[in-house]
């Protein structure tokens, strides 16, 4: 497999190759055909017909060539995705010519269908290429194929590409989503569950991993509950969230861990919590914002990589 090409990559005639379509095969085929049949009758037209045909095929040929030819392919960008989503990556095209390139098509073995795009004289194309995101981790663009068969159809000429270019996958967020676990308060007396610590704003059934100081007992006494009862704050300070790989179950393997962190990761960031993340060998202290919770999701897509 070839290696990852950074820069540009300019076609020309040592990566630029041609073969004939199948179209191609069945017209080189009626050539030889009139060509056999004109010598056996002696058909002074029919060798006029046969040579002009097979003009208009060597022409075709070079036009063939000179639509790909002279190309300069470079990578673009791409944005971080999931595990499980379709990742975009951005390529771009530029005809440093003044002929216009038509019926360009670029293609790889994961891409659902082929793209196809004209790249104008002096110009350059941005072209899209989706393609699955199945693990976490960074992902390579594969090695690409752009063709051509303009004008005919009956030569088909290609070159192989692989850019240096590749995407960060994040882990794929726990679905159902497991609640957070319980919150420092601010002042570090206690922890809170919500929005703050100083009201209460309901109950909730008790969630493994609650402080003992959330158990509503009176609760649980009136209503002679068989199960713990939770009480849910309302009100000032959001506290500070830790987000430890040690507290998961031992039952669950690294990738469930990595998802169910992904997870509270996203939950913790939209409920404007403050936390921090503990990996085995990484440690991010706590913080918020977007680019907090990228630091974070970066860590778990690429943790033990």
């Amino acid at each position: 497999m070839s290696r990852p090409r950074a820069g540009d990559y300019r076609l020309a005639r040592r990566n630029v190759f041609m073969l004939p379509t199948r179209a191609g095969l069945l017209l080189a085929a009626v050539v030889l055909t009139m060509l056999v049949t004109a010598i056996n009758y002696q058909l002074s037209l029919g060798h006029a017909l046969t040579f002009l045909v097979g003009a208009i095929a060597v022409v075709a040929m070079l036009h063939t060539w000179r639509n790909l030819a002279t190309l300069t392919l470079r990578a673009g960008r791409a944005e971080p995705v999931f595990a499980g989503q379709i990742a975009e990556f951005t390529l771009i095209a530029r005809n440093p010519t003044r002929v216009e390139r038509f019926a360009l098509c670029l293609n790889t073995a994961a891409m659902a269908q082929p793209e196809y795009f004209d790249v104008a004289p002096d110009a350059e194309h941005f072209v899209t290429i989706a393609l699955p995101a199945h693990r976490r981790g960074w992902m390579q663009v594969p090695r690409l194929t752009l063709a051509t068969t303009f004008p005919m159809g009956i030569w088909r000429a290609w070159a192989r590409w692989r850019p240096a270019l590749r995407v960060l996958v994040y882990p794929q967020p726990e679905t159902p989503a497991a609640p957070l676990p319980a919150r420092l308060a601010a002042s570090g007396e206690g922890s809170a569950r919500g929005s703050g610590s100083d009201d209460i704003a309901a109950l909730r059934p008790y969630v493994p991993g609650d402080s003992p100081r959330l158990i509503a007992w009176k609760a649980i006494a009136r209503t002679a509950a068989d199960s713990l009862i939770s009480k849910q704050f309302d009100g000032g300070d959001l506290g500070e969230l830790t987000l430890e790989w040690s507290a998961l179950p031992a039952a669950m393997d690294a990738e469930a861990r990595l998802s169910r962190l992904t997870r509270w990761v996203l939950d913790a960031d939209a409920a404007g919590v403050r936390y921090a993340l503990a990996l085995p060998g990484t440690r991010i202290a706590f913080d918020h914002g977007t680019a907090h919770r990228t630091r974070c999701l970066e860590a778990l897509a690429t943790w033990n990589a």
